[in-house]
């Protein structure tokens, strides 16, 4: 019933703003939140393609997202702008980071009551390492090392052998091709911002788009902040933000379905079902993490997930396999060498899952030290 409701509701959306509707929508269930992806790029050129012949008929993206790859909003704005001539974002809610990119490329963004944009926050895959020798961080934001040299300027009056000496320091803990490879991408995210602010149909004025994108980037400094529809219009400046209050409970009655089909208001939380078990390992298979779809097809992106315990492993191992042999009935014939070969072909044939069983029994006597989580299988299927 969930999915034949949904269909009603784009094509009352469809219907009352005479355009084509398709919705991506993403999982923001604690514990097992999705991403824009490159993937989706193929899929909603899937989804784009049946709808054919699209006419003159605006797409209006039904979009909820609040994190994701940054490579992805020029790549899928681009494609759809080949097939259509006006292309709009609906946000009922979250469409932060990559997201927030995909809706500056819209001829019109419809903002609902609740709708939020954000600054947009570039990531690189990298390792930051601990001032106190302690475990590494995953992952480097260009905002968070820009923030550092901001941090020690705000102090007061700054020497220039100061500012080198905070840069080699932070230099320390960062390899220089990180920084680089974040500087560089930094740039590649903007120019593909502005790129897709002058691909809209009533363009603003070279000037105007880069204070939008000087502003998305640097004057809200808070990356993990919010914008709201009115900020949105008066502090960046994004005049092509709209409201459609006479669809706002559609918008909402349809956000409101992917979540209930995502379980968004139960947390996901894979390690608790592990604690205190037997298990190793588990796996959770078929988790929804996203949503595309129109009123010919709906796609949903799952995965299976393997949540594994940690142990700590002592620098020396001592196995213990306990073998017991099966009683003997000796009879007074039997000979030495017709007990040993016995005793051999025995060993032979039991000794493999003996030294299991040991094994299973030692990794279950470490010390737990966490669980790692790894995905799998991660593919797009009808629903």
């Amino acid at each position: 019933m969930s999915k034949n409701r949904r269909l009603q509701l784009i094509e009352e959306i469809q219907e009352k703003r005479k355009s084509h509707v398709i919705a991506y929508v993403l999982s923001d269930r604690t514990g097992a939140e999705g991403s824009i992806s490159p993937d989706a790029v193929g899929e909603m050129y899937r989804l784009l393609s049946e709808l054919k012949p699209l006419g003159r008929k605006p797409l209006d993206l039904f979009l909820f997202a609040h994190r994701g790859d940054t490579n992805v909003p020029w790549q899928m704005a681009a494609m759809i702008r080949e097939m259509l001539d006006l292309f709009n974002v609906i946000v009922p809610y979250k469409a932060h980071g990559a997201a927030t990119m995909i809706a500056l490329g819209a001829d019109t963004i419809i903002m609902s009551e609740r709708g939020e944009l954000s600054p947009v926050e570039v990531l690189t895959e990298g390792r930051l390492l601990s001032a106190d020798g302690g475990p590494e961080v995953e992952g480097a934001s260009v905002e968070d090392a820009r923030a550092v040299m901001s941090l020690m300027e705000s102090f007061g009056r700054v020497r220039e052998k100061q500012r080198v000496d905070a840069f080699i320091r932070m230099m320390d803990r960062t390899h220089p091709m990180l920084l680089g490879s974040m500087h560089r991408l930094v740039e590649k995210t903007r120019t593909d911002c502005l790129k897709l602010l002058e691909r809209r149909k009533r363009r603003f004025s070279s000037g105007r788009n880069r204070k939008i994108i000087s502003r998305l980037f640097s004057d809200f400094g808070l990356t993990h902040r919010t914008i709201t529809r009115s900020e949105a219009v008066k502090g960046i400046g994004l005049k092509q933000v709209q409201s459609e209050e006479a669809l706002e409970p559609a918008f909402l009655e349809l956000l409101t379905r992917y979540e209930e089909e995502f379980l968004r208001g139960e947390p996901f939380d894979p390690e608790s079902a592990l604690e205190g078990s037997d298990q190793d390992r588990r796996v959770f298979p078929d988790r929804k993490l996203a949503y595309m779809e129109s009123t010919k097809r709906t796609r949903v992106f799952l995965e299976d997930l393997k949540v594994q315990k940690m142990r700590d492993t002592p620098p020396n191992i001592h196995l213990d396999p306990q073998i017991v042999l099966p009683p003997l009935h000796l009879g007074a014939e039997m000979k030495d060498e017709d007990l040993w070969s016995f005793v051999d072909r025995w060993l032979q044939s039991r000794l493999p899952a003996l030294i299991d069983e040991s094994l299973a029994r030692f990794r279950r006597s470490l010390p737990e030290s966490g669980c790692q989580r790894v995905s799998m299988n991660r593919r797009w299927v009808d629903e």
